[in-house]
């Protein structure tokens, strides 16, 4: 028990810590990760709001229900390849578990989400959309998201440290896979033939539940949170073994 509470203050404080650091000394501070994703969500709007209109409205609010999970979900994978490569010095201390520091980075980034969440209530407000009793199970979309990361992550993560080349193969996959899920567009627009592509895709069932909830003020959909939650275990179980597996040879290796 007292190892389990350790772990957990060890992780929420590394978490703190490089929330907190990745902006210390910049005259923004803080401002500069709202920055991007801001960025990003004007870029969308413009194309698709504008010059090739998809017709949706309150366009803006619709995008960014989707956008904050996304980019919550592409900067932990970006970021995970050379978790354990850069932290080398952290992972040779004794009794210090390298899987922390793939929590650590997804917390982080969970930290960065949650700090936008008041900007998207006040967009919906805004918008007269959503804020409904379906707000209540976003804690369940916030932990089979943060279930799938660290899955992907800890496969990520290790296989990079014995082929660096993973890293920039995430980096590809990353930017193709934005494309196949229904972050600026509706998924109902996609053909009936490539459905299935999108059923196969657990983060593309996620944010069209997070848009069920912010969005349109309604229940989840239980049958693709089902599907999704156990792609996502099944990944998770998947990366524990990569990392369990290799993890001697990551020690011997670093």
């Amino acid at each position: 028990m007292n190892n389990l509470t350790y772990r957990f203050d060890l992780i929420r404080h590394l978490a703190w810590r490089d929330f907190v650091l990745r902006y210390k000394g910049s005259v923004l501070g803080i401002l500069w990760s709202l920055l991007p994703p801001l960025a990003q969500l004007l870029v969308l709007v413009f194309l698709f709001g504008r010059v090739v209109p998809l017709n949706i409205e309150a366009y803006q609010a619709f995008v960014f229900c989707g956008l904050l999970p996304w980019i919550w979900f592409s900067t932990s994978l970006n970021s995970a390849g050379y978790l354990f490569v850069n932290n080398r010095d952290l992972l040779r201390r004794p009794n210090f578990p390298a899987s922390t520091l793939v929590l650590t980075n997804i917390l982080s980034n969970l930290l960065h989400f949650l700090v936008f969440l008041p900007i998207l209530v006040l967009l919906l407000v805004f918008y007269d959309r959503g804020l409904d009793l379906g707000l209540v199970f976003l804690p369940l979309l916030i932990f089979i998201q943060l279930t799938l990361t660290i899955g992907l992550g800890l496969i990520v993560a290790t296989l990079n440290v014995f082929y660096h080349d993973v890293q920039h193969m995430v980096s590809v996959a990353v930017m193709l896979v934005f494309y196949l899920t229904p972050v600026f567009y509706k998924v109902q627009i996609i053909p009936e033939r490539f459905q299935l592509v999108y059923g196969l895709n657990p983060l593309a069932q996620l944010i069209q539940n997070y848009r069920r909830v912010f969005f349109y003020g309604m229940m989840p959909d239980w049958k693709e949170l089902l599907v999704s939650g156990f792609m996502s275990i099944a990944v998770l179980g998947i990366g524990y073994w990569v990392y369990r597996r290799w993890l001697n040879d990551i020690y011997d290796t670093l």
